[in-house]
């Protein structure tokens, strides 16, 4: 990933908490007709590996499924939004851009040995717990989750290397950054606002 200095997220709880935030990511393989892309939730643990690990699942009948055991790509998006440069001082001088962050994390995906229900227990709790009368994946009749497994094919991945970039704004003087902000903020841009508030706090 292209990232100049001034846009580089080298923490990697950083790059962790962007994971955990924006789950829903894609994963790329190379295959033998050219790269192979699926978008996919995926967990990250964070103790397992030097960076961590990633655990998700796919359709059984998921191509994308015989491309594990060789080199892929994780890519996770955070929020992102158009720069208009109205927001500026000076519109004269300044041309439009894009704020945004996101994190790659390259591995090499396996398929999983683990309990299949188990895993897509954990992964429903993640999105169901916090709801009020969640659902659980006991709910379902015995017979449908039984045949779950038959469906789908488990993989985890040790992130071998991470990169995270976050370009908010960071080349330009304090107030125009906090024009920005506020630009964005009419926009309704919470979660990109909430992000570069947090990096102007850092000075």
């Amino acid at each position: 990933m292209y990232a100049p200095r001034h846009f580089a997220m080298d923490e990697i709880a950083d790059q962790h908490a962007l994971i955990d935030a924006c789950d829903f990511g894609v994963l790329v393989s190379a295959g033998p007709d050219g790269f192979f892309a699926t978008h996919v939730p995926m967990m990250l643990a964070r103790d397992e590996g030097k960076y961590g690990t990633l655990y998700g699942h796919v359709a059984r009948v998921n191509p994308h499924a015989g491309l594990f055991g060789r080199e892929a790509l994780a890519v996770f998006s955070g929020p992102h939004a158009y720069v208009s440069p109205t927001w500026y001082s000076d519109r004269a001088t300044n041309v439009p851009t894009w704020n945004y962050a996101a994190v790659h994390c390259a591995g090499v995906p396996q398929l999983s040995s683990g309990d299949q229900i188990e895993h897509l227990r954990l992964m429903v709790a993640r999105y169901e717990g916090a709801r009020p009368n969640g659902w659980s994946i006991d709910e379902l009749k015995a017979e449908m989750r039984e045949s779950l497994p038959r469906g789908i094919v488990t993989f985890r991945m040790e992130i071998a290397r991470i990169e995270g970039k976050a370009k908010l704004s960071q080349n330009k003087p304090r107030g125009e950054r906090e024009r920005v902000i506020e630009g964005l903020k009419a926009a309704g841009e919470t979660r990109l606002v909430a992000l570069m508030q947090t990096e102007l706090e850092k000075g």
